[in-house]
């Protein structure tokens, strides 16, 4: 809000009064000037945007940004080329993909990726993208095909986990946590990422250090980010 400075309004009076006493002076040529009286105002400086119009155009492109940085579930596995973010990580060049909405989660749907060598019992690194729920909080909801027994959380199985956050997620406004079971049947890193959208990795029947999960699910949400 832009402030006019003003004349208060005793020494307004007082200046009225003493033109009246100087005018009825006899002999008295005093002239007075009311043109500070006269309410004209001075020509204004030119017209500027106002506040208003400054705001709207910060928030649209406040809104601009926020789209633009924005994740989306991918049409496909190919599509967030998870290939390419499991890099070496990954055990084999088959990749199976199922998705579709998640069972009992109104407004839930997830796309999962699973690499692999195909062979029976040998090691899996599955790459999950999930909206609408936290699948930390659901352990069901990650599925891993022919590793019901190693992700079965019923089962009393010692884990370690850590919440925490680095200078890569946070550009990316999001948090990690990680999950590792003590017997190293099965590790998963979550990626929470603003508006309710998660990236998950999971490895079982390997050991896999932590970073080179982050590594994966860091750029697997690049992929899919708008």
């Amino acid at each position: 809000m832009r402030l006019i400075p003003s004349l208060p309004l005793a020494p307004l009076g007082a200046a009225v009064a003493a033109a009246v006493l100087l005018s009825g002076c006899e002999g008295g040529d005093f002239e007075f000037d009311t043109d500070f009286l006269s309410g004209e105002e001075s020509p204004g400086p030119s017209e500027s945007p106002s506040p208003e119009d400054g705001e709207n155009s910060e928030g649209e492109d406040g809104q601009d940004q926020e789209q633009a940085s924005g994740y989306a579930l991918p049409q496909s596995c190919e599509a967030a080329d998870v290939a390419g973010a499991a890099g070496d990580l990954a055990p084999g060049t088959e990749l199976r993909e199922e998705s579709g909405e998640i069972e009992d989660i109104d407004g839930a749907e997830q796309v999962s990726c699973i690499l692999s060598s195909g062979e029976a019992g040998a090691a899996t690194l599955t790459v999950v993208f999930t909206e609408g729920t936290d699948p930390s909080a659901n352990p069901e909801v990650i599925q891993v095909p022919g590793a019901e027994e190693e992700m079965n959380w019923d089962v009393d199985i010692d884990v370690d986990v850590d919440t925490y956050h680095t200078e890569d997620t946070d550009d990316l406004g999001g948090d990690l946590e990680y999950v590792g079971a003590v017997d190293g049947s099965s590790t998963q890193l979550y990626l929470e990422l603003p508006e309710e959208f998660y990236v998950t990795a999971v490895v079982t029947n390997a050991d896999v250090e932590r970073e080179e999960l982050e590594r994966v699910v860091l750029r697997a949400a690049e992929n899919v980010r708008s």
